[in-house]
């Protein structure tokens, strides 16, 4: 974990209001399984919020996984400071969900927003992230 951002890990940075500990560090920690996409979508923005790729490289299965780079991918989190996720819906059944949310970030002193539809799948057990779109927005009149 990147040292310089242990100091805000009490309240756990997926905005889940819970502590570290007890929210998505059970997963990360490999001492328990999210039960739901929600829960494992916030579990991998803590995880890119820590720039452990690790974490990001197991919980994710084709077609994501196919042009996953962790050294590029783990460059570009160290350049990044999260500052927010808004998780604004989820939908799942058994064998498939999504979570589209807003995550915001900011680099080279500048605030983003990543806007995405991530899609998930149950397999052997657990959750992956298999894509991630971004949603068509309406234009601006």
């Amino acid at each position: 974990m990147n040292p310089n951002k242990q100091k805000s890990m009490q309240h756990c940075p997926c905005g889940s209001g819970k502590d570290y500990t007890n929210c998505c560090g059970v997963f990360i920690s490999n001492q328990g399984i999210p039960s739901t996409p929600e829960a494992l979508m916030r579990s991998r923005y803590t995880a890119y919020y820590q720039v452990n790729m690790d974490y990001i490289a197991r919980t994710m299965k084709s077609p994501a996984a196919d042009h996953f780079d962790a050294e590029d991918a783990r460059k570009w989190a160290e350049k990044i400071s999260w500052v927010g996720l808004d998780v604004i819906k989820t939908k799942s059944d058994s064998l498939k969900g999504t979570v589209e949310f807003r995550a915001y970030y900011i680099i080279n002193g500048k605030k983003n927003m990543l806007h995405e539809i991530s899609e998930f799948i149950f397999e052997d057990g657990r959750w992956y992230y298999v894509d991630g779109t971004q949603p068509k927005t309406k234009p601006r009149p």
